[in-house]
């Protein structure tokens, strides 16, 4: 059974799979429906079914190099992000829904291809697609939801860069909040959290990433790491 039936074969709609805020009794049991009535599935909340069918949407995604943390059969913040990520390598609507265009390209999908090819670790930024990777040897092995500098006042400037300083923990700056921010600029570019990461150019010039992205790359953007970002 393909991943789309398989998903699709519990009466579960996208948009009850992935989308939206978790409300606050995520995760708990939803009373079954009336007869004749249909059910309603909350994002977030268990039903019999969901925790299997949202775990293979993760596992695909986490086999892909997305940025699903936990096959939890549970959609969270990440499982979303994952998802918008994936829609953006796609170039499919950033709706962070697994619609039918979505499931489908899940059965096929694209897979992106570094710009540098060069041998050891770099980070790559994409304007374009509004996503990071991390590439080892030639080949790309993380991908991540990114939001970079909002056109036209607030480019992210584009080129190779080397990571020139970090500061392990939170930096309070005039523009705003910076999660341990990477600086890979002498104007104070960084690859940072801290900040919503839209699903569209939303930064002062900055790469925008999740919190656990953050975490995850920190330890690997050592001072010299090569980042590279361009224009697809």
């Amino acid at each position: 059974m393909s991943l789309a039936v398989a998903l699709l074969a519990a009466g579960l709609t996208a948009s009850q799979l992935v989308g939206g805020e978790q409300p606050a009794d995520a995760g708990q049991h939803v009373p079954r429906a009336a007869p004749g009535e249909r059910e309603q599935v909350r994002p977030g909340a268990r039903t019999p079914a969901e925790p299997f069918e949202v775990g293979a949407v993760q596992h695909t995604l986490r086999g892909l190099g997305y940025q699903v943390r936990e096959v939890s059969g549970v959609v969270d913040d990440e499982t979303r992000h994952a998802v918008v990520a994936f829609q953006k390598v796609q170039g499919l609507p950033r709706t962070g829904v697994l619609d039918p265009d979505t499931l489908a390209a899940l059965e096929d999908p694209a897979v992106p291809r570094p710009r540098s090819a060069g041998r050891g670790f770099h980070v790559e930024v994409d304007l374009t697609t509004q996503v990071a990777y991390t590439v080892v040897d030639g080949e790309v092995r993380r991908i991540y939801d990114a939001s970079t500098g909002r056109e036209p006042a607030k480019r992210t400037p584009v080129g190779e860069f080397t990571v020139r300083y970090q500061i392990d923990g939170m930096r309070y700056a005039p523009l705003g909040p910076l999660y341990r921010p990477s600086y890979i600029t002498d104007t104070g570019i960084a690859l940072h959290g801290g900040e919503p990461v839209e699903p569209w150019p939303a930064s002062n010039g900055c790469v925008r990433l999740t919190d656990p992205s953050v975490d995850e790359l920190f330890g690997k953007l050592r001072p010299g790491t090569t980042v590279v970002v361009y224009r697809s």
